[in-house]
């Protein structure tokens, strides 16, 4: 399997290349078949080599951060997975309230910095899992704010290994979501902040943390929520509605905790979780009409035999 993909293996190419990963070290589901290939570009000229390769050889790309949101199935990733969370890590300040963050940088390290800082506008992020770069790509949000508030732009860098520059007008935030070319890869995001109280800044992450920590899952792999809330009502509240707290397929268990959530009680496969998933979408439909929309990601290929 690796034969194919040693041109990877070039002098200019710093960062780290393994083969045959299990994915399920990789996502916060703790879920997933191997991937082909996994590598971790050190900067952008890294990723060019990556990308250009990649095209070269009609071999797919996934580009994950800290692997929350997504389902790996079980027969895994034929392509390469670029895993930005060894590079990008880096935050430059242009004045007190802008800064290029780099799509590699954990949301809990750019909360400490904003807080250090004075800074507010991320403060509903602390304790989200995820890269900024993630984060900016699935629009989060939570406690009535998202992403889309503090960025100014996204810079990119596609499949052909051209880079450029996408303003936040151009970006199509929506909730959970962008418009985004399929193949631009977040490496940089140009944010903006506001000035406010430390100690404020603080006490509200503070606030943000505890509530979350009441109302979502600890102690178990998940991929944070299944499905988007549907205008007006929590699809949390849906599936509890439903009576499916509780239910299990396999290791993979509809948190009891929030319903929107499902946990990993030990060795579940994909194969579970989209079980439950269906379970979910199609008692909600049954009982209300309607149709949940996913939230979570699901890439790779199902497991033969």
């Amino acid at each position: 399997m690796a034969e194919q993909y040693k041109l990877l293996f070039v002098e200019s190419f710093k960062g780290r290349v393994l083969f045959n990963v299990p994915m399920k070290e990789y996502t916060t589901l703790r879920i997933g078949g191997p991937a082909d290939v996994m590598a971790f570009p050190k900067d952008e000229a890294d990723l060019k080599h990556l990308l250009s390769f990649a095209g070269a050889k009609g071999f797919k790309v996934y580009v994950i951060g800290a692997g929350s949101n997504i389902l790996v199935r079980d027969g895994g990733i034929r392509g390469i997975v670029v895993n930005i969370t060894e590079g990008f890590t880096d935050i430059s300040w242009l004045d007190d309230e802008r800064a290029v963050v780099g799509a590699g940088v954990r949301l809990s390290t750019l909360c400490r910095e904003c807080a250090e800082r004075g800074l507010s506008g991320i403060e509903f992020a602390a304790g989200i899992p995820a890269t900024v770069g993630g984060a900016v790509y699935m629009n989060a949000g939570a406690y009535g704010s998202e992403m889309k508030d503090v960025v100014e732009g996204v810079e990119v860098i596609g499949r052909r290994g051209k880079k450029g520059f996408i303003p936040k007008a151009d970006i199509g935030f929506a909730y959970r979501h962008t418009e985004l070319p399929e193949d631009a890869v977040i490496v940089n995001v140009h944010m903006k902040f506001r000035r406010a109280d430390r100690k404020a800044i603080e006490e509200k992450m503070k606030e943000f943390r505890k509530r979350r920590d009441k109302t979502t899952p600890i102690g178990l792999p998940s991929a944070g929520s299944i499905f988007k809330n549907p205008e007006g009502v929590a699809a949390g509240k849906l599936i509890e509605e439903a009576g499916l707290k509780g239910v299990s397929s396999g290791d993979a268990k509809i948190s009891e905790v929030h319903a929107n959530y499902i946990v990993n009680t030990g060795n579940a496969r994909a194969t579970d979780v989209l079980n439950l998933i269906a379970l979910m979408r199609d008692r909600v439909f049954a009982k209300t009409g309607i149709m949940l929309e996913p939230e979570i990601k699901v890439i790779g290929e199902s497991l033969t035999r």
